[in-house]
């Protein structure tokens, strides 16, 4: 199962993962919201039970739901300001994009009802 920021102990979860001890959990929650948003947009939303079943693929999913909520809790942006010679440009933190290209060829080919057990 993704990781729900709703629920205390995944919510300690991703600060441990994030390395946030502060008392902000509606910071941490609200990043973690975005992010799975963002994850669950760029894989697929169309197959709920590709979220929902214990197996390899779910901890690469928490992965990136980690990682994207760390940009996301410190740099309160979903970009990245960088300076080249041409100016000012604003960057994605895609970091995690392999993971996410793994995660949606394995959605693409993935049957909703399907079971790995």
């Amino acid at each position: 199962m993704i990781l729900d920021p709703s629920k205390k102990e995944d919510l300690e979860t991703i600060k441990t993962a994030i390395r946030e001890d502060s008392d902000d959990d509606i910071g941490v929650q609200s990043a973690a919201l975005a992010a799975i948003a963002y994850v669950k947009g760029a894989i697929g939303r169309g197959k709920p039970s590709f979220y929902a079943q214990e197996n390899e693929r779910i901890d690469l999913i928490n992965l990136s739901i980690m990682l994207l909520t760390d940009h996301y809790y410190r740099a309160g942006s979903a970009t990245v300001e960088s300076q080249n010679v041409n100016g000012t440009l604003r960057e994605y933190d895609l970091g995690f994009t392999s993971i996410i290209l793994q995660l949606k060829a394995a959605y693409l080919q993935f049957e909703e009802g399907e079971s790995n057990d």
